[in-house]
């Protein structure tokens, strides 16, 4: 089934929004459609994550399923009954699971975690209860695929999940410090339509990698999810906070999006939430959502 529509075989985000949300034509950047707010950067209380979202203006809201220090997961049934009742209040495109980064998503071997496979099950049967369009696997920490046995059992992993995804109707996302020629050979090694590359300015940054270059050759290779991700990188390696925002036009002129997530920290500033937000809508050209005005 689509992740929208609930029927037939897995679409994957981009193609339901046409080929114009995938690339744009040179100097002509295409306006994302939302912006939205991750719960994990807000709190792990997930109803006020999500009433702070909508009072800060953002259109959408990212979930993490939660676990270990991440809050209650998301498997417990009355989290998850809440966690419901929140996507008839804002709509939750994404689901994010960020415990799989204190797990190690393979093994050194070259195979699947167990324990990571069983995680990410638990948390995909989650994304079908809340009609989430993508399950979003990040690959740091523990995740991180450091070496070439890793990066073999971190496509082990995704191939096994994008085939459940598929079933579900869901896309698969997966967001790593790997450059873009990396990135897209892991994604070649998965194989499976279902899988989506994420981009983080941030991250990028970090790993010492240009946003623009993988924006302009992963999506490209249509394999980039249009669900950008933008926050600051960490100081020593890239521009002073609140600029990455400045950035935004040029990489939708290479890859269009269907939203931008706003991924800075807001638990200790709750302010800096409605300023990121207005900082990218002004970026982008987006004007202000309903709850905001």
């Amino acid at each position: 089934m689509t992740a929208e529509s609930g029927t037939g075989t897995a679409t994957p985000p981009e193609s339901a929004a046409g080929s114009a949300a995938v690339t744009a034509g040179p100097g002509t950047p295409t306006p994302p459609a939302a912006v939205a707010a991750p719960q994990w950067r807000i709190g792990t209380d997930r109803p006020e994550a999500a009433r702070a979202a909508r009072a800060a203006g953002a259109d959408q809201l990212h979930l993490d399923f939660g676990g270990s220090h991440r809050g209650p997961p998301l498997s417990d049934p009355g989290e998850l009954r809440r966690a419901v009742a929140i996507t008839r209040d804002i709509p939750v495109p994404v689901l994010a699971v960020n415990h799989v980064n204190d797990i190690g998503l393979a093994h050194e071997h070259g195979a699947a975690n167990p324990a990571a496979l069983d995680l990410l099950e638990r948390a995909l049967d989650c994304a079908r209860s809340l009609g989430v369009q993508v399950l979003h696997v990040p690959g740091f920490r523990r995740s991180s695929p450091v070496t070439e046995g890793l990066r073999a059992g971190t496509a082990d992993a995704l191939r096994l999940l994008c085939e459940r995804a598929s079933e579900a109707g869901l896309t698969l996302a997966y967001e790593s410090p790997l450059g873009p020629v990396e990135s897209l050979a892991l994604a070649r090694a998965v194989g499976h339509p279902a899988l989506r590359l994420v981009l983080d300015t941030g991250n990028l940054l970090d790993a010492g990698e240009d946003p623009a270059r993988f924006a302009c050759l992963v999506g490209a290779a249509g394999l980039l999810l249009p669900y950008l991700h933008i926050k600051d990188s960490a100081p020593a390696a890239g521009p002073p906070p609140g600029t990455v925002f400045d950035a935004l036009p040029a990489l939708l002129r290479c890859v269009g999006a269907r939203s931008v997530l706003v991924e800075n920290d807001y638990r200790n500033s709750p302010t800096r939430l409605r300023t990121d937000i207005a900082l990218c809508r002004a970026a982008v050209g987006l004007s202000h959502s309903k709850d905001e005005r």
